[in-house]
């Protein structure tokens, strides 16, 4: 067992604790900030179960997708680690992590966002928002259902770019063709 790779494991597990409540903070936050006209927080606290059955199928469906920044930001991290490391190579890593949860982070919030946006144009005859403001629990259920299938299958696609994404290093890959 080397000590310098469980130490790189402990600060990614770390890492990973607080960048998933920050994370499901921040998404819960800025859904408020997009639908402050409809006050969800009061509907909550009313006792509001189709707000919170589709408020939290979504910040539910950002959190899977926001996962995958964490893969990419502990494969740099560990190789902080593991190589002969200076002040200019953990800057470097810093900054690489930051952008990895901004890129992610974006195309996570986005990526639901505009499916939920489109799937609600898509059934004009079925107002979701409006029955989930008067807790129609019906219409809340199948649109946080509908939200969470979009997401099972986003899922695969954000994975693949947030590992397509990861700066390895020359002697890192070996490419057969």
């Amino acid at each position: 067992m080397d000590i310098s790779s469980v130490l790189a494991g402990l600060v990614a597990y770390l890492i990973s604790v607080l960048a998933a409540v920050l994370l499901v903070f921040l998404t819960y936050r800025i859904n408020n900030l997009l639908t402050s006209k409809e006050d969800e927080e009061k509907l909550l606290l009313g006792g509001n179960k189709s707000v919170a059955i589709s408020l939290g199928s979504v910040v539910l469906s950002q959190a899977m997708l926001m996962r995958h920044a964490v893969f990419p930001t502990m494969a740099v991290l560990r190789d902080l680690f593991l190589r002969p490391a200076n002040f200019s190579a953990a800057i470097w890593v810093i900054a690489h992590c930051a952008l990895f949860f901004l890129i992610i982070g974006v195309l996570s919030f986005g990526s639901v966002w505009f499916a939920g946006w489109l799937f609600t144009r898509m059934t004009r005859a079925l107002p979701e928002h409006e029955e989930i403001m008067k807790d129609n629990i019906a219409v809340g259920i199948f649109y946080a259902l509908v939200i969470i299938g979009i997401t099972l299958i986003l899922n695969e696609g954000i994975e693949d770019l947030s590992r397509s994404i990861i700066p390895y290093h020359k002697s890192g890959v070996i490419q057969i063709e």
